[in-house]
């Protein structure tokens, strides 16, 4: 099925449950609009351009222009944003509750608190997984980091199913909702990994706006076997700093010096091949 086939059948599923008699999808609809309009506007404090918002069958989504050349604590904090808004919503409403008692208020207050929940969790597309991945990729290397996530997102979405199975055997009720974003979680999860070396050659091209914007960046060092495929030491690539990689030999000698410029040019070129037969090829 292509892309956009996918894409016109999620809207229309959407449509429906938005156009559902019961007005807890309104509801659900406008806090998940507010939330979205939470991050549009941290974003735009840090600098960052709101070019898109999307409707899907995963609710909606924000595309923000030049949030990749921003500071790790700014995106973390356009990141949680959309979370941090439900949960002073909830807060207020909670209040609102002790002097009037409707179903809206009532709702909102049930909604917030678990749009605020589900959003921090460490699962793809999740903001909770982009910020997990912030800070794991202080510590280690991002394609790792990516892996790290997809691990947790894979459990998660198994609890939710779990989940929905002992709901449906013991309270005799399917919870619908849970299974479809157990399969959500799983699909963008698969999809986070099958694309991760064209995310992270994007993240290497995006780097030159954050140089454009600071005048500088960090410099990073790392050696490796000539044996090593392009692929492999693409994943070696710290999408913060710009990169340079010692070709060393059997015997620990130095044959070959690799930029990542030069790394992403012969991808686009070759493809994938060991190190060794780039340089057999450049010689």
């Amino acid at each position: 099925m292509k892309r956009e086939t996918k894409k016109i059948l999620a809207e229309i599923l959407l449509i429906l449950l938005i156009c559902s008699y019961n007005n807890i999808f309104i509801f659900a609809f406008i806090w998940v609009f507010l939330h979205e309009i939470a991050h549009i506007l941290v974003a735009f404090k840090y600098g960052c351009k709101f070019y898109n918002i999307g409707f899907h069958i995963f609710g909606l989504n924000v595309e923000l222009a030049e949030i990749s050349t921003l500071k790790d604590k700014d995106k973390i904090a356009v990141y949680i944003a959309g979370a941090l808004f439900n949960i002073i919503s909830a807060i207020t409403f909670y209040f609102i509750s002790f002097k009037y008692k409707n179903i809206f208020v009532e709702t909102s207050i049930n909604l917030n608190i678990g749009l605020a929940f589900f959003n921090l969790l460490p699962a793809y597309p999740l903001d909770g997984s982009r910020v997990l991945e912030i800070l794991l990729s202080k510590k280690i290397l991002f394609k790792r980091a990516q892996r790290i996530i997809s691990i947790i997102s894979y459990i998660i979405a198994g609890l939710f199913i779990i989940s929905g199975i002992c709901i449906y055997i013991f309270l005799h009720s399917l919870n619908f909702s849970m299974l479809l974003g157990a399969i959500i979680i799983v699909y963008i999860t698969r999809m986070e990994e099958q694309t991760s070396m064209y995310i992270t050659m994007g993240n290497v091209i995006k780097k030159r706006k954050k140089l454009l914007k600071d005048n500088f960046i960090e410099n990073k060092s790392i050696s490796v076997y000539y044996k090593q495929g392009l692929v492999n030491v693409l994943a070696l690539v710290d999408r913060n700093k710009f990169n340079t990689f010692y070709i060393l030999n059997d015997d620990m000698k130095l044959i070959y010096i690799l930029h990542e410029d030069e790394l992403i040019e012969a991808l686009k070129s070759y493809g994938n091949m060991t190190v060794e037969e780039y340089i057999n090829r450049k010689t």
